[in-house]
């Protein structure tokens, strides 16, 4: 990391020094008001300032640079040389920078007077800067950046308009102090909790430990924590205490054990209670690595047994997909394979469709199942976004990205990508592929109910002599007022002649003035939002 410069002066009566090392905003603050409070104390005038304070720069590249426009700086005043420094040696934009740090800052966790401490320092920095901001706009900052916590007291407070930025951080210091002491009480009152708490369960845990069955007892004792563990371990009761049993203690009708005859349990009783197993004969295997002579002798053959098909039919889906180069929808048979890990299309179908190609931010390898260790993996670079939809547009797919795959076997493989995104969840048995949120099965739609035209059973038919006669009444009237809307249409020309030119002038007869001026919104101002939680309902679907 680069070393700061740094500002030394052992008197105010004595030239400050400018120390080597990277020149910061808050380091020209300093050497600034110490060269000034040095002008101050030796009365110094305007023209020798510069010169007085020059040798005060120990940088090498300062003093570099102060001596190539020795003679320009030399003849200009204190003000015009500090501009040219901040100019050559800080970051570029560096007002604009920090306005916008100013402007981004949030209170967080901090206090609200450390905070507010910070960002009047920061635009102290930026004082006698076109990008300085007002104490009205410090205000508005710190206003709408406090902490959620405190924006209520804050509004509840109504602190009044006209009040001054000390006095408004003052009041609002005393609401986050009180909100600090809560947030204090707050967390001291958990922390006992939590150690009292604790100490009930060690203290809990003791005693439970510590307790053993006594056998002279008249009423059963409590289960130890080694029972219990050992009843967990082989499926036993809580109740009766018994091991590998098929109820748990809600169910059990054996009841409790009898004091008198109760041992304590242990893992030899535990598994001297398991079920001894049988042995089986070995049948099924032993058939499957039989000769064939054997089966032809009479044994059972696979179609005796219950076994699964060699292969099951793909789930297709037929969907509709669109595209720039397609006037409507353009019908395709996709593939559902919940066992890929991608979506792929194939170019053609890009093509046909005009859709855009978009670059993978890196290239994806995919092996075949029937590829061997020595081939090479398909590599694929490109992708576009698709929206499937079902042939009578019930349901329509989220936004997903399909990768381009040249020659692919079918027009659309839909993937696991797919399936995720859309919650869907696939029956092999039933051949169903059901929407988790509406139930919708994309591979047996509901039927659609034909649509009733509703037929005009009206008996009138239209009265053709009436429209005649009416459509000529008008036209009559109006040519036999022509000459009184032809007045009118001049007299509205002659009244606004200055609307109605003969023709538009020639681009060299327009006027050179400015006629009309749009001010533009500041580009370097940042929009202050408010920041409130999404709700549950929307974060899916983002």
């Amino acid at each position: 990391m680069t070393k700061s410069a740094s500002v030394e002066q052992s008197a105010p009566n004595k030239p400050p020094r400018l120390l080597a090392g990277e020149l910061t905003p808050e380091v020209a603050r300093d050497w600034e008001n110490g060269c000034e409070t040095y002008f101050m104390h030796k009365g110094i005038d305007a023209e020798d300032q510069v010169k007085m304070i020059a040798s005060g720069m120990l940088d090498a590249r300062l003093r570099t640079w102060y001596l190539t426009q020795r003679a320009t700086l030399d003849a200009g005043t204190f003000a015009a040389y500090m501009t040219a420094l901040k100019d050559a040696w800080l970051d570029t934009h560096w007002d604009t920078k920090l306005r916008w740090k100013v402007l981004g800052s949030y209170q967080g966790n901090r206090s609200f007077y450390e905070w507010a401490l910070e960002l009047q320092n920061q635009n102290a920095l930026l004082y006698g800067n076109a990008a300085h901001l007002s104490d009205v706009q410090l205000r508005n900052q710190l206003e709408a950046h406090i902490c959620e916590e405190l924006t209520i007291p804050v509004l509840r407070a109504k602190l009044a308009d006209d009040l001054t930025l000390k006095k408004w951080i003052e009041e609002v210091k005393h609401l986050d102090d009180k909100r600090l002491e809560d947030l204090a009480s707050h967390k001291k009152i958990a922390e006992d909790l939590y150690k009292s708490s604790k100490r009930t369960t060690s203290s809990s845990n003791k005693t439970s430990s510590s307790k053993t069955y006594n056998p002279s007892s008249s009423r059963l004792g409590t289960l130890t924590e080694a029972e219990r563990g050992l009843l967990m371990k082989h499926k036993g009761c809580f109740k009766c205490r018994k091991f590998y049993v098929s109820h748990q203690s809600k169910e059990c009708t054996d009841g409790a054990p009898e004091a008198s005859t109760y041992k304590v349990l242990t893992e030899s009783d535990a598994i001297a209670a398991k079920p001894k197993t049988r042995a089986v004969a070995a049948v099924g295997p032993v058939g499957a690595v039989m000769p064939s002579s054997v089966l032809d002798d009479g044994s059972d053959s696979e179609d005796d047994m219950c076994v699964a098909p060699f292969e099951t039919a793909h789930i297709m889906w037929p969907c509709l997909l669109t595209g720039p180069n397609s006037n409507s929808f353009e019908r395709v048979d996709a593939l559902i394979d919940h066992g890929s890990h991608l979506v792929l299309i194939d170019e053609n179908v890009v093509n046909k469709l005009g859709l855009r190609k978009r670059k993978l931010y890196k290239k994806i390898e995919a092996n075949s199942a029937f590829m061997d260790n020595s081939s090479s993996p398909f590599s694929f670079s490109e992708y576009v976004l698709l929206s499937p939809s079902s042939l009578n547009h019930d349901w329509t797919s989220r936004m997903i990205r399909a990768i381009i795959a040249p020659n692919l076997a079918v027009p659309l493989l839909l993937g696991g990508p797919f399936l995720s995104h859309n919650c869907l969840v696939i029956d092999h048995d039933s051949r169903t592929c059901i929407i988790k949120d509406s139930n919708y099965d994309l591979l047996n739609p509901p039927e659609q109910k034909p649509r009733v035209k509703v037929k005009n059973t009206s008996s009138e038919t239209p009265n053709v002599v009436g429209l005649l006669r009416r459509r000529i009444d008008t036209l009559a009237f109006i040519e036999a007022n022509k000459e009184h809307l032809e007045r009118l249409d001049k007299e509205m020309r002659r009244k606004y002649e200055d609307r109605f030119p003969d023709d538009i002038p020639h681009i060299d007869q327009l006027p050179t003035d400015i006629v009309h001026r749009i001010t533009l919104k500041d580009p370097n101002k940042i929009i202050q939002c408010r920041h409130y939680n999404t709700p549950r309902k929307y974060r899916e679907a983002w």
